[in-house]
């Protein structure tokens, strides 16, 4: 599976290095304690958090991610899923519409 990246990469503050850990990740080579925020189009779910090691098993592997959002560490992970859901709030006055605001 290809992984994609939104333009506008939404990064959490501890992130050193954006554009290297985009082309590790690209090539499946997981970091230790990254975490990827993503938009699942298979799933009811509005946001999936993924440990960057877990994209890349069989589970995942056929999944359409599309990542919105790295991260060092799951409290950053979950508050840069609160930035993003405040983002789209923002927006379109209703968190639900996370899809349209990435389309």
């Amino acid at each position: 599976m290809p992984m994609k990246f939104i333009k506008n990469l939404y990064i959490g503050d501890k992130i050193k290095n954006k554009d290297r850990i985009i082309r590790r990740l690209s090539k499946n080579h997981p970091y230790k304690n990254l975490y990827c925020i993503c938009l699942d189009s298979s799933s009811n779910n509005l946001l999936v958090i993924l440990n960057s090691s877990e994209i890349k098993k069989d589970i995942n592997r056929n999944k359409d991610y599309k990542i919105i959002g790295i991260a060092m560490g799951k409290e950053e992970a979950f508050e840069l899923t609160r930035r993003i859901i405040d983002s789209v709030y923002k927006e379109y006055g209703d968190p639900i519409k996370i899809r349209e605001f990435f389309a």
